[in-house]
């Protein structure tokens, strides 16, 4: 008996930590060299989603969005979006009565390989829809050892003409 109290348990404990991971967000290759794309929606008062770039050796530029809007008490009105405690903008955040719609923006010149954190807050109302979120990525490429190399030798050369043509 006490042997299935303990696989009860953690069958529980199990379940609740898969219910509280937080939401990935896939990048795919979008438009352009080294360039890639996501979304992300949801519709709770707190929403949390995982930007991982581990496997980008530079992550580059970011550029992310998120939109709402709600009529007549339902919808989702948006009050905060961050990404690793950077808030994002409130380009449009309106509300008149019952109606209004959310446009939050952030653009940065780059973001480091890691695991990054989204966390977007607001107000469900009535039959919710909930928000969205885009985002789109650039990444740096890493130049090769040879382009290093070349780079080197080129400007060796360059110096070198330079110090002849002084002599």
């Amino acid at each position: 008996m006490n042997f299935k109290s303990t696989i009860l348990a953690a069958s529980l404990l199990v379940a609740s930590a898969v219910a509280s991971a937080n939401t990935a967000i896939i990048l795919t290759p979008a438009v352009g060299p080294n360039s890639f794309s996501g979304t992300f929606a949801g519709a709770a008062a707190s929403n949390t989603f995982d930007l991982d770039l581990t496997n980008f050796a530079n992550a580059g530029s970011f550029f992310g969005q998120v939109s709402a809007n709600f009529t007549g008490g339902a919808g989702y009105n948006v009050t905060g979006v961050k990404l690793d405690n950077i808030n994002f903008f409130p380009l449009v955040n309106t509300k008149i009565g019952n109606n209004g719609a959310d446009y939050w923006l952030l653009t940065l010149p780059a973001l480091t390989s890691t695991l990054h954190h989204i966390v977007v807050t607001g107000t469900p109302l009535g039959n919710t829809q909930g928000f969205v979120g885009s985002l789109s990525l650039i990444a740096t490429p890493v130049p090769e050892p040879e382009t290093y190399a070349m780079m080197i030798a080129g400007l060796g050369l360059v110096g070198f003409m330079a110090r002849r043509r002084k002599a």
